[in-house]
């Protein structure tokens, strides 16, 4: 286990020192590639738990709340025998971050004010356009639009602020697809209120939930563990680390 330790400092010091997630995430896959699925399962659930120490551990946890990137370094097959060691193990945290459930809330994204509906009259590619431009107003008219790209552009837009992410991200109905691009984005996931709110919101995708929850503080994960919109596994999730921290 001291081995395995090592191994995992030594990855979190590599993966810090990459500019770009996706060279983090291939690293990440490279690195556990090397190591049993027992000892991958071991290796995920020391980085989860450190995800809120240092910088370092950060951008590592960071990168375990996409499923589809993690998959995607690691393979189907591997990806799957991970989660198997992790359920013999009894590593819940970890066999939580390799199930996928479906959000316990679903409903119509998109426009649903009468301020709003003008914008539905709008061509895709105009409102893709749109929401490139740096003009207040226009952002403010485009977040309930249902497309991830049209939210992509606003998440990347230079004149988007906190206030209008909290928008898209505490948005209920809303897409469990624009709810996680607004989880991993670069920029506006390092910011605490924002992931509280997605991890407040019945229509996350729980997967993404649960692996936002480490860094929450004891408070926020309290209202998770008893809000009964939300799915099971996120409230067990959330009680489970309340226990963990109480027990300190």
């Amino acid at each position: 286990m001291k081995d395995l330790e090592e191994f995992v400092e030594k990855l979190l010091s590599d993966l810090a020192a990459l500019p770009e997630e996706k060279m983090r995430l291939d690293l990440l896959g490279r690195r556990l590639s090397h190591l049993t699925p027992d000892d991958s399962a071991r290796a995920i659930d020391i980085i989860y738990k450190k995800g809120t120490e240092t910088g370092h551990a950060k951008k590592a946890a960071s990168l375990l709340v996409n499923p589809d990137g993690l998959k995607s370094v690691l393979g189907a097959d591997r990806y799957r025998l991970i989660y198997l060691a992790s359920i013999e193990l009894g590593l819940v945290k970890v066999s939580r971050l390799f199930t996928d459930l479906p959000p316990l809330k679903k409903g119509l994204s998109g426009y649903q004010t009468e301020e709003e509906g003008p914008m539905e009259l709008i061509s895709l590619g105009e409102r893709r356009a749109l929401s490139k431009r740096p003009v207040k107003e226009t952002i403010d008219r485009l977040l309930s639009d249902p497309d991830t790209m049209v939210i992509g552009n606003i998440l990347n837009n230079p004149r988007t602020t906190e206030k209008e992410v909290l928008k898209v991200a505490s948005k209920r109905a809303n897409s469990p697809a624009i709810l996680k691009l607004v989880a991993v984005h670069r920029k506006w996931s390092k910011r605490y209120d924002v992931r509280k709110a997605i991890a407040l919101n019945p229509y996350s995708p729980p997967r993404v939930t649960v692996a936002l929850l480490e860094g929450l503080m004891t408070q926020d994960l309290r209202a998770v563990a008893e809000d009964k919109t939300l799915h099971s596994q996120v409230r067990e999730a959330a009680r489970d680390i309340v226990k963990e921290r109480e027990g300190e």
